[in-house]
């Protein structure tokens, strides 16, 4: 028998996420602490009790600017490098570009071992992204370090039941809404589901219905994109509505 869960969210100006990372350094409910300070198109500074780990990058920097680490990929598989941390892609590919603000700078915010921590979009820079959303068939931190063949997500699938979307280019410029299937490594989007055209600053809605409009393969997740075609877009009142349900077997 299927226990099939409804998902989805309303993602506005800079709440995509694009990947996320926790420190598992010591155990959980330990008294140590972390933190991730993200400096625009510039750094990331992953640190433990205050001081930055050694274990990552060079000296617990990973520069955005550099030849190494300028795609969400790369910055994602440094951070895996370590046995400090553990770090995934959620609503990207690998090879995302990051060397240009378009992740959303983090002050300092410590947090507790094995703690979630999300690392946005910045919005602002539609040229890249615009709004996303990734409906995901498993739970965080599944497929880290080699764990995948032990986890069960691969027997769940994701279904996308409806879009509502808006932004204003200010411009008139084309909108569009993409549905990608992308595999649990995010290497690329491995089918293009669907593409819906939309009006400038007019609200596109797929409609209220029971059924499914795309299935992804299980073990596979969809992502949404809410895009425009040129330089105009305008986040402030954008949004994109996800709606959705996970099928587990």
């Amino acid at each position: 028998m299927k226990n099939i869960t409804n998902i989805g969210a309303h993602v506005v100006a800079d709440e995509t996420i694009k990947l996320r990372l926790r420190c598992v350094a010591y155990s959980a409910g330990s008294y140590h602490y972390a933190d991730a300070v993200l400096v625009s198109a510039a750094t990331l500074t992953l640190s433990i009790d205050g001081t930055a780990d050694s274990t990552v990058g060079a000296s617990g920097v990973i520069d955005l600017t550099s030849g190494s680490y300028d795609t969400l990929g790369e910055l994602v598989d440094a951070i895996n490098l370590s046995s400090n941390w553990e770090a995934e892609i959620v609503a990207g590919l690998r090879s995302d570009t990051v060397n240009g603000s378009e992740l959303l700078a983090r002050t300092t915010s410590t947090f507790k071992m094995f703690e979630e921590v999300d690392i946005k979009a910045d919005s602002s820079d539609n040229g890249v992204y615009g709004l996303s959303f990734l409906l995901e068939p498993g739970m965080p931190f599944e497929t880290i370090h080699g764990l995948d063949s032990q986890q069960s997500y691969h027997q769940n699938r994701v279904g996308l039941q409806r879009i509502r979307a808006l932004c204003n280019t200010n411009a008139g410029e084309v909108i569009s809404i993409g549905i990608y299937e992308v595999k649990p490594d995010k290497a690329s989007a491995y089918k293009t589901l669907g593409i819906f055209a939309g009006t400038d600053n007019t609200e596109k809605d797929t409609g209220t219905t029971d059924s499914i409009l795309f299935h992804a393969g299980f073990g596979n997740s969809l992502l949404i994109k809410l895009l425009s075609t040129g330089t105009g877009w305008i986040d402030t009142a954008a949004y994109l509505d996800v709606q959705g349900v996970k099928e587990q077997s």
